[in-house]
């Protein structure tokens, strides 16, 4: 077994070795698992008990109208854009995470932007967490480099692989976990997930996986991308005190034995937030593509169940796809 890492890097652990390799594709440190054929197949053969609630819900989220931060870098603010795509601007830096605008083979995108794709410009860095195709998708970035030279796309160790070719002269950063990138005006750190990777039948964890917190002066923002329940949203608030914005996955999380270890409902998205100790939770990763058996609407009203019943209203934010949430120190 080798342990890879960007020898290039700093690293904020000591004694971290790096992420543990074969040769052939990254190991996982905790609880194993493997996303078998045969639970594709019993969840693609079994009957989804909510199928008629879901096929009877067109929910989508709503749209934003208020877009002046596109012409302000300056403006320290969070704009969703649907799925696991962020707009990011913290120190007069501009960032974008796994992003994605369009459809996929035989994935619909249920609601789109609200201003025109041309209208991002001036990117400074391009955020990927991992190798799936609605979070690494070629079109979209690819239609984002029309307007935008950033200065370096941020990635996980062996995406270059699977991007390089898309993506011209930009330059390309990997990172083992707990690595930070060299960046201008802004610290980012690449941090475990409890997830995993593959593009084609035969590539299973040839890329590495994982998340990102965004740091410039005391403000600090976590993307925590695609993850299950694991030990490291503990370890990371250990590791980052003071978290002000977390944004977690809620949403492609039934059926259960399909989709926990890959993915956090929104009862697990509260436990995640909890134990990261951030201030508020922007949730994403639902409403924007038909992945899983739950309802359209589903996580939106869980979630805001669950921090109710938590005593935690004010600590939930749910902005429109586009609309700026402004950056505030709690």
């Amino acid at each position: 077994m080798k342990y890879l890492k960007n020898n290039q890097l700093p690293t904020i652990l000591p004694d971290w070795r790096g992420n543990p390799h074969d040769g052939q594709r990254f190991h996982y440190i905790h609880e194993p698992f493997y996303p078998s054929y045969r639970n594709l197949l019993k969840w693609q053969f079994s009957a989804n008990p909510q199928r008629a609630e879901k096929k009877a819900d067109n929910w989508a989220p709503a749209l934003g109208n208020d877009f002046d931060y596109l012409k302000d870098k300056q403006q320290d603010c969070i704009a969703w854009l649907g799925h696991a795509t962020f707009l990011i601007q913290l120190n007069g830096i501009r960032l974008i995470t796994d992003p994605i605008f369009n459809g996929l083979p035989f994935l619909k995108r249920r609601v789109g932007l609200p201003f025109p794709l041309e209208q991002i410009r001036d990117i400074d860095y391009i955020l990927l967490s991992h190798d799936h195709r609605d979070h690494c998708d070629k079109r979209s970035i690819q239609d984002l480099l029309k307007h935008n030279r950033p200065r370096k796309i941020l990635a996980p160790l062996k995406l270059s692989g699977v991007i390089a070719s898309w993506v011209g002269e930009i330059p390309i950063e990997e990172a083992a976990w707990y690595q930070t990138y060299h960046t201008e005006g802004i610290e980012i750190t690449f941090l475990p997930t409890r997830h995993w990777s593959r593009r084609g039948l035969f590539d299973f964890n040839r890329v590495l996986w994982g998340s990102f917190l965004i740091r410039a002066g005391n403000k600090q923002i976590y993307f925590g991308a695609d993850s299950g329940m694991g030990p490291h949203f503990e370890e990371i608030g250990r590791l980052f005190p003071d978290i002000q914005y977390a944004m977690i996955g809620i949403g492609a999380y039934k059926p259960s034995f399909m989709m926990q270890e890959i993915h956090t409902s929104p009862g697990e998205a509260l436990q995640a937030f909890q134990q990261l100790g951030a201030e508020r939770l922007i949730p994403m990763h639902y409403g924007t593509y038909d992945l899983s058996d739950e309802p359209a609407s589903e996580p939106y009203y869980e979630i805001q169940r669950h921090f109710d019943e938590a005593g935690l209203p004010e600590k939930l934010l749910l902005p429109a796809v586009g609309e700026p949430v402004e950056l505030s120190i709690y």
